[in-house]
């Protein structure tokens, strides 16, 4: 009897424990910090830039998993390799599924696979590489309202969509690490004014500004007009 498959990693049509890979190495180190540093003449030390939104932003980061797979025909080990690639190479960014992280997954692409055979020993081991986006994203996204009627989500227990007549003032927590761009669907146009007064008009829809973002925390917003709003986003965990 085999040794069970517990770990495994998915992505598209690619699921490395169906394909019968047992996971060797797991590796996704911290993503890189983007510094701005600056020395400025007749100044002591150096200035540093990076905060100036008022968090830290970093690059992508990269993922590498090492699968093994033993017991496996010389045929077999080459259909396995082809079919491999074909399944996470031609891939565009997507969620990727990681029996590592708990309740999130990783967004990114497939850059890389390399295929070892060894021959004496009948095993195919594939080193594949992602290029992913910094933060992992959970799985339960924050902010959505399915049913178009108030309810709670999991995470945060908070209303995320909201029935307007006239005036209503409503509490949004962004549980994430950084401040987030929600998607905003509205029945109708209405008006969304931040606790700071900013104002944003929301037309009938789907709306998303870039420049509108729910703070880390509590958002106090007020909502102006009549019908319904919803908000839609994904919580990001640096992991």
């Amino acid at each position: 009897m085999g040794i069970e498959i517990n770990e495994y990693i998915e992505m598209g049509r690619f699921n490395s424990k169906e394909a019968g890979y047992y996971v060797l190495e797991h590796d996704a180190p911290s993503p890189d910090e983007q510094e701005i540093i600056e020395s400025i003449p007749f100044m002591q030390g150096v200035y540093d830039f990076s905060m100036l939104l008022g968090e830290k932003v970093f690059d992508n980061r990269k993922l590498t998993v090492k699968l093994y797979r033993p017991l496996t025909s010389y045929e077999e080990r080459k259909r396995l390799e082809q079919e491999a690639k074909e399944q996470l190479i031609l891939n565009e960014v997507s969620a990727i599924t990681d029996s590592w992280l708990d309740g999130c997954h990783w967004l990114g692409k497939c850059t890389s696979v390399i295929a070892e055979d060894d021959q004496s020993r009948n095993v195919l081991i594939l080193t594949i590489t992602f290029d992913c986006y910094p933060f992992a994203l959970k799985d339960a996204a924050g902010y959505t309202d399915e049913f178009d009627v108030d309810y709670f989500v999991d995470g945060v227990d908070q209303w995320t969509g909201f029935f307007v007549k006239g005036q209503r003032n409503i509490l949004l927590i962004n549980e994430g690490v950084n401040a987030t761009s929600p998607i905003i669907t509205a029945t109708g146009k209405m008006q969304l004014i931040t606790d700071d007064g900013e104002s944003l008009d929301i037309q009938k829809g789907q709306n998303q500004d870039l420049f509108f973002k729910l703070k880390r925390g509590e958002n106090h917003l007020t909502i102006i007009g009549s019908g319904h709003i919803r908000f839609i986003t994904e919580t990001e965990v640096m992991v």
